[in-house]
């Protein structure tokens, strides 16, 4: 068989700024097919680009795209050589249909047979070469046996090597020009720690060629460690936060202080090697303070300190100096006599804090301690009435207690969302994409899982094409929510969620899919199709509740908000509706009139979809999708401008939303819920974090807020949508591929990690290196630093119902859910939910 691979390759859509290059029919040059096992390696030249070259399979895989380097070579002034891996979800032999498509951000109308006719393939790789890393002896005994990690990097990508010291480690590179660093040869406590250095700090790998470098070490440094534990204290303790400091003994220097709740262990390093240390944890709550002292000799090693209740002692603080402070309470709403504010007054002065749990339904009362002067932080916590959340508001978010006494507290109440959702379980619920590849929704039975989604129709964004004569993939994943049904027993409900557009605003170009009056009928008639059959499925399977669930126009609602030109498109921007919708119920055979109120503009538009799914289907849920960028940017969810600003951009993006009456029609027809979308990829893939995703628990923090507020302002129940599932790694697990493997923080920061838990020492190097672009940080190790103190321990949901929260799915095409297809944390995270589902959170 010829070893030459060749394809059609093709130049489509060509202007002076973008177009694609479509190379199918890959296959060796004698004919013979191509076989993979895992990807399949490019390279070709392409003009100058302005963007990173993105690529993907027709039909549709579920592949990763890696560029090597991530900036193409040049090879002369208008041109670069882009060499890239595609890897593929399993082994796959190409056939003649097959296209890879490659778009390219730069002007394909010149000189397009240099660009198609440069193409080399490779099978399961790239040109490679051998890189030697040379270590020298531990410099010593205590860092012998240790792995010495050096970082090759080209770009924001690092790919990590070892050799253990006084060894020669070979590994295969790809081919590329890359710099090159060396992290710490240091102790699991970092009590012995030696700086390396390399030698050359820069190197090219050719294919089949060795490339030798060399570690050396400096001088070593030695340290003591601690590691302060605070036990499992009772109440009032278990739920407060101790405040630490570790100090000199002789001196009273403070070299480390840090607030750390019960039952955790707090790590601290590279302390030093000698000395006497007070190591003293305290809280003054509600004017009794607790405190505790263990005193303890450094040395160079690592030391274990336990505080536990037996070590507290207690103390009336002395408060003949103290004032009332009386709380005004205005209610928009009447609430139940016994529903309570949680009430949280922090000092500026570290670990002194008044907690008080205040009945909501009462216009005054009274802090119940008298209070020090001073500032503090008022945090008054959002509730649940029934199935009603109320926010409560203060414009005292800072509060000076006066000395004088005359400091009043003042707190409003305002009703938001009910979270109780038609065809959504009575409980804080979690759900996951499916690929339809396991049928029998074994991941989802396991996970006990309470929805399935996947996108309607043949291309999964609405078939503008033409009118679809069946629609599988809605009937399928209708029957796997109802198997889940049956392998999870017990009356449990998974409900089947369809994603379907009747305009797909995600191709960008919004002003011609909106005047696309064919297009529009035909997508309008392809989620009546979607809806009827999710209707016959479920009655046919014998489901009871909701037949399926629709989550109706992905992007639509922020390209809208955000417009073509940076600003939004008016509700009375005109485009054809009504003839849409004639054409979808008359395709549909259904005998139904366009209403009145249903007008040819971007309004009337959205009443005419609401209409159309309530007429033809009552026996769905629904709602539509909004984005975080829809202001414009999602860049603002890493500027430290305070949850005030977060709920600004929610109001920007609540205000358009209902200009454009999306859930305020005077018609009545109103959705059942709003899905929030951040963006479907996982943080530690280049998808996301070369486009500006690559969030640290400061940031999903963040993102839940805006979640929060959105819904207060719509008071329409929140589902956070297409939430990547994955983890962090730990500094001690196997990370080979950051892109086939699927590594990220949105699992860890919903469902926690204790292996993660506070500290940046415990995530895997490899992923602190990442350079992402478009964030305020150079690297993920800064941007966890910024979130300092963060702590993952446990899970985050737990108040996700107070969030207007009351559902959350999972995962998307190429980004991890709880199904195996993607990464590799599918199965973890089965393991947290269906943890949780022993004791979900009650609506």
């Amino acid at each position: 068989m010829s070893a030459r691979i060749i394809a059609d390759v093709t130049v489509e859509g060509a202007s002076e700024w973008y177009g694609t290059l479509r190379a199918k029919n890959i296959r060796y040059e004698d004919g013979g097919s191509v076989s993979v096992q895992m990807s399949l390696g490019v390279q070709f030249q392409s003009p100058n680009i302005t963007a990173a070259v993105a690529a993907r399979t027709e039909p549709w895989q579920n592949t990763a795209w890696s560029l090597h380097p991530e900036t193409p070579e040049p090879v002369d002034d208008n041109t670069v050589l882009v060499t890239g891996l595609l890897t593929l979800p399993a082994a796959y032999t190409f056939t003649s249909q097959d296209s890879i498509i490659f778009e390219i951000n730069g002007n394909l109308t010149t000189s397009p047979d240099l660009y198609t006719g440069s193409f080399e393939f490779f099978v399961d790789g790239l040109p490679s070469g051998v890189v030697e890393v040379v270590c020298d002896e531990a410099p010593d005994p205590s860092l012998a046996g240790l792995s010495q990690p050096v970082y090759l990097v080209q770009g924001s990508v690092s790919t990590p090597l070892h050799a253990a010291p006084g060894e020669t480690e070979t590994t295969d590179v790809i081919a590329g020009t890359f710099s090159v660093t060396a992290g710490e040869l240091a102790t699991s406590d970092e009590t012995v720690v030696a700086t390396a250095q390399v030698s050359p700090s820069e190197v090219t790998v050719l294919a089949d060629k060795k490339t030798t470098i060399n570690v050396t070490y400096e001088a070593v440094a030695k340290y003591s460690a601690l590691d302060v534990s605070i036990g499992q204290l009772p109440s009032p303790l278990s739920s407060e936060l101790l405040y630490v400091t570790v100090s000199e003994k002789s001196s009273g220097a403070v070299l480390a202080d840090f607030s750390s709740p019960v039952n955790k262990t707090t790590q601290l390093r590279r302390l030093p090697q000698s000395g006497t240390t007070d190591i003293t944890a305290k809280v003054v709550l509600n004017n009794t303070k607790y405190a505790a002292t263990k005193t303890t000799s450094l040395s160079n090693g690592l030391i274990q300190v336990a505080i536990d209740q037996s070590d507290i002692s207690t103390e009336d603080v002395d408060t003949s100096s103290f004032v009332n402070l009386p709380i005004t309470i205005s209610n928009t709403d009447a609430v139940e006599a016994d529903v309570t504010i949680s009430l949280r007054l922090t000092s500026a002065t570290p670990g002194v804090v008044y907690t008080q749990d205040i009945a909501a339904s009462t216009s005054s009362s009274m802090l119940d301690y008298q209070i020090a002067p001073g500032q503090y932080t008022v945090q008054a916590g959002w509730f649940l009435d029934g199935s009603v959340v109320y926010a409560v508001e203060t414009d005292q978010t800072t509060l000076d207690i006066e000395e004088d006494g005359s400091t009043t507290l003042a707190l409003t109440t305002r009703r938001g969302a009910d979270l109780n959702v038609n065809g959504f379980p009575n409980f804080l619920s979690f759900g996951a994409i499916s690929n339809l590849v396991d049928q029998e929704g074994k991941a989802f039975i396991a996970a006990r899982a309470s929805a399935v989604f996947k996108y309607a129709g043949t291309d999964g964004a609405g078939d503008s094409g033409g009118d679809l004569t069946n629609d599988n993939d809605t009937i399928v994943t209708v029957q796997i929510a109802k198997k889940v049904e049956d392998g999870v027993g017990g009356g449990h409900t998974c409900l089947p969620v369809m994603i379907s557009y009747t305009v797909n605003l995600s191709l960008g170009d919004s002003e011609t899919q909106l005047q696309d009056e064919a297009g529009l009928g035909h997508s309008f008639g392809n989620l009546v199709l979607s809806m009827t059959l999710a209707q016959l499925e479920s009655d046919r399977l014998g489901r009871t509740g909701a037949a399926a669930g629709y989550i109706i126009n992905p992007d639509f609602l922020g390209e809208c908000q955000k417009g073509p030109s940076g600003a939004g498109f008016s509700p009375d921007y005109p485009m054809p509706v009504i003839g849409p919708l004639q054409h979808a119920l008359s395709v549909r055979g259904i005998d139904a009139a366009v209403p009145d109120f249903v007008t040819d503009t971007l309004k009337g538009y959205v009443a005419g979809t609401n209409w159309l799914v309530r007429t033809v289907a009552p026996g769905v849920t629904f709602g539509w999708q909004a984005n975080l960028w829809g202001v414009g940017s999602s860049a603002w969810v890493y500027a430290r401008d305070g949850t005030a600003a977060v709920a600004a951009k929610a109001k920007q993006t609540a205000d358009y939303i209902k200009a454009l009456e999306v859930y305020d029609s005077p018609s009545g027809f109103r959705p059942d819920f709003l899905a929030i979308d951040r963006y479907e990829a996982d943080d530690f893939t280049e998808r996301a974090h070369k486009n500006s995703y690559c969030y640290g628990p400061y940031e999903w923090s963040r993102f839940f807020d805006f979640c929060r507020f959105l819904s207060l302002e719509l008071q329409v129940p929140v589902m956070p949508w297409q939430i990547p599932a994955s983890r962090i790694p730990t500094r001690d697990e196997s990370v080979v591929n950051l892109e086939t493997e699927h590594w990220g923080t949105g699992g860890t920061y919903v469902f926690g990690d204790a292996n993660v838990g506070s500290s940046v020492g415990n995530i895997h190097p490899s992923v602190l290196a990442i350079k992402p672009t478009g964030t305020t940080h150079a690297t993920v190790r800064e941007i966890f630093e910024a979130a300092e103190p963060f702590d993952l321990t446990q899970p985050t949901y737990y108040d996700f119902l107070q969030r207007g929260i009351f559902s959350v799915l999972l995962g998307g095409g190429a980004t991890t859910g709880i199904i195996d297809g993607v990464g590799t944390t599918g199965e973890w995270t089965q393991e947290q939910i269906n943890a949780y589902m022993a004791d979900p959170i009650p609506i």
